[in-house]
């Protein structure tokens, strides 16, 4: 057996081989993340290894000896990245999802209260609450298929942010072991095995906001637990208290069950209730009639319940590969009540809906990873596979004042996806990459219509349908110096869509529709203290076939294509301050489309992000951030504009031996924002016929059969806020 020192001289040769630049690694830890406790796993910022990408040695003898090397291996695509805790954390998140902004073009809004899952925006894609980007927990897919509301539904309300280690970022169908709804991007959030302490934090602020927080992590000798709990309550900036509560508890023992063996098990449950405004016409705010924090049915709003298991076991094999095995189960529920219309549909009663979704969720991931050489070229091979399981019944109905008046929807629906991946990295020399991978997934689709009309020709909504689709990736990256990678990549990924409108439309329904990405980008460090990286991409879309949940109904669009590019900066300006940069400029449109009705509605157009970050060792810290977010088409025809904004957060906070107390500001400038915009009709009961729309919206449907008019609706942005917090490390 060799000496430690032999053992560690040989495997830094073996990084050295395949990686043509190793991470510093005589850096200082950074200060610990304002809300954690010091970390010795938090490795120095800002450079950081991006997801899947961290190199590790294989030991010689697993069983007997184990040796830690901190190393950086190259991006595989120059949008890629890992972000820390440290980073988010130093924002303002009154909501789970915020830690998600801390992504380069990455934005969140929220348009339906505090429970409800929030609006994604990531590369030219309004993704509504998840169709084309995939969020996962410790790998566990968060996106929910064949959803009540609205097709990949991911809710991350139930997620504690201590909790978050990191966030894994892939941006682009060009990774084989993302799946479904992988189309813009793919994001991982990752949970910590252990705390070095435990904690208590209890905060408040504006708009009756509170919030209570308890991590134990107590020491046991062989095993890692973890044992969290969270209640959260506020009542926002709306003139109808949002009355949100809720409340979340998290549960993980890790133990190594052998040297280079480690098994987790996690529990976790959620459950909270709202009070939603929703989104109010704009013409009624311009006429002085309704305040912009005002609502025109206080009825919205709904409640949630998320319970999950889930076991991950990882062992390294005597060869040098590792294997990775999850397996997870989930029951989730949601009753959402929404009003997006008025008295468009129902004059007399009012057009509130009911969407309500129960499911239990199975799942099983599990690959193997191997190392090997030949004639002086390295192989890194990865093969996996992805099972899953919905067993779901969800239902629409027409409500006044959330009690029910006419069922829409009822039905069951089975859904099981089996993927199969396969992943291929070689190293030709330290300044040539190749990346080549696969995927193939199968969708069985199961409809029981409850509902469904048998008397009439061509009414059949209940049935069965198989679809499959192969995934072909590829990237390739060159080194041509030691601090600088250049990357091309492609790939084909997918999302699925709704069970229902797959059965009920054979001929027009796609149900896996193929979304094609290729991407060109560079990254390079200067000076060891500046980072930058840029990416020009473009990704092509078959269908932006929706199911639409509000309606019960299947939306066909064109095909579309986004195009863009996207840069970002990280400098170190001193050990402990550090200033980021992040710019994406965006333009989706239809395939197509003649004229001037080529948009795709709410698309981002431009996202500007930046700010300055301080980790003082007197344990001080702080950050002061800008977002703006541009103008965007609301319509095809861009007749209606989304308006952009521009906000100012910020944080300032202090750390001591055992104690912490800091400062969260959203919207320091007190600007008049709207969070979430939607150009659709609504009808108010003054408005009679065509000749009743004010001016700036349109009138629609025929002066026979009015339907309203159509404008602008939308969710305010809060005003100036503020949140404080104190917290005990023990």
């Amino acid at each position: 057996m060799l000496s430690s020192h032999a053992a560690r001289l040989a495997v830094l040769a073996t990084l050295s081989s395949a990686v043509p630049a190793l991470a510093q690694s005589t850096e200082s830890l950074p200060t610990p993340a304002p809300g954690q406790p010091p970390s010795v796993e938090t490795p120095a910022a800002p450079d950081l290894p991006p997801p899947g990408e961290e190199t590790r040695a294989p030991p010689e003898q697993p069983s007997r000896m184990e040796t830690t090397v901190s190393a950086r291996r190259p991006f595989t695509a120059a949008s890629s990245s890992t972000v820390r805790d440290q980073d988010f954390l130093l924002r303002p998140h009154p909501r789970p999802a915020d830690i998600l902004q801390v992504v380069p073009g990455f934005y969140v809004v929220q348009h339906a209260g505090g429970g409800k899952a929030n609006q994604y925006f990531l590369r030219g894609f309004d993704a509504d609450h998840g169709t084309d980007v995939s969020l996962m927990v410790d790998g566990i897919p968060v996106n929910m298929v064949s959803h009540a509301h609205g097709q990949g539904y991911a809710d991350l309300n139930w997620v504690i942010p201590e909790l978050i280690e990191r966030v894994e970022v892939r941006k682009g169908p060009y990774f084989a072991q993302d799946g479904d709804f992988a189309t813009a991007g793919a994001v991982n959030l990752v949970t910590r095995r252990d705390f070095e302490t435990s904690q208590v934090s209890l905060g408040g602020g504006s708009f009756n906001t509170w919030r209570g927080l308890l991590i134990a992590s107590p020491k046991v000798e062989g095993w890692k637990p973890v044992i969290a709990a969270q209640v959260y309550g506020t009542n926002g900036p709306f003139l109808n208290p949002e009355r949100l509560q809720r409340y979340s508890l998290f549960t993980q023992v890790t133990r190594e069950l052998a040297p280079g063996s480690t098994l987790s098990v996690a529990l976790t449950s959620y459950a909270s209730g709202w009070t939603a405004s929703g989104q109010i016409p704009l013409r009624e705010v311009l006429a002085g009639r309704l305040d912009r924090f005002g609502t025109l049915d206080p009825n919205e709003g709904g409640n949630s319940q998320r319970h999950s298991a889930y076991a991950t076991w990882r062992t390294l094999t005597q060869d040098g590969g590792e294997v990775n095995v999850l397996a997870y189960a989930l029951q989730y529920r949601l009753n959402l009540y929404s009003n997006f219309t008025f008295f468009s549909r129902d004059p007399v009663n009012g057009d509130m809906i009911e969407q309500d979704d129960r499911r239990s969720v199975l799942g099983f991931n599990a690959s193997y990873r191997f190392r090997r050489r030949a004639g002086g070229i390295t192989f890194d091979t990865t093969v996996g596979t992805q099972l899953r399981s919905d067993s779901i019944d969800n239902g629409l109905s027409y409500d006044l004042a959330r009690k029910r008046l006419e069922t829409v929807v009822d039905a069951s629906v089975k859904e099981a996806s089996i993927g199969l991946y396969a992943q291929e990295d070689i190293t030709f020399t330290p300044w040539l990459r190749a990346v080549l991978g696969v995927r193939a997934d199968s969708f069985g689709f199961y409809v029981d219509d409850r509902l469904e009309d048998l008397g009439a020709p061509d009414t059949q909504s209940s049935g069965t349908r198989q679809a499959t689709r192969v995934s072909p990736k590829a990237s390739l990256v060159l080194s041509p110096l030691a601090t600088t990678e250049l990357y091309a990549n492609f790939g084909d990924g997918f999302h699925s869509n709704d069970a229902r409108g797959v059965v009920r439309r054979p001929e027009a329904v796609t149900p896996l529709t193929r979304g094609r990405g290729y991407e060109l980008g560079a990254r390079t460090r200067l000076f060891d203290r500046l980072d930058l990286a840029a990416a020009a991409f473009r990704i092509d879309l078959d269908s932006e076939l929706v199911w639409v949940g509000d309606e019960g109904s299947t939306e066909a669009r064109g095909a579309t294509r986004r195009q863009g590019l996207e840069a970002e900066a990280r400098l170190r300006i001193l050990p402990w301050l550090f200033a980021d940069a992040d710019l994406t400029l965006t333009r989706a449109t239809y395939v197509g489309n003649a004229g001037n009705a080529d948009a795709v509605a709410l698309a981002p157009t431009l996202i500007l992000s930046g700010g300055v970050s301080a980790r003082h060792p007197s344990g001080v810290f702080g950050r002061l951030g800008v977002l703006h977010l541009g103008d965007r088409p609301a319509t095809e025809d861009r007749e209606f504009t989304a308006e952009g904004f521009t906000r100012v957060d910020a944080t300032l906070g202090y750390r001591g031996s055992f104690y912490e107390v800091n400062v969260g500001i959203q919207n320091l400038l007190n600007t008049q924002w709207r969070e979430a915009q939607f150009a659709n009709v609504s009808r108010l009961p003054g408005e009679t016929g065509p000749g009743s729309c004010p001016a700036g919206t349109r009138p629609a449907g025929d002066p026979g059969a009015f339907e309203g008019c159509e404008d602008i609706h939308f969710t305010p942005g809060a005003p100036f806020n503020a949140q404080a917090t104190v917290s005990l490390f023990f």
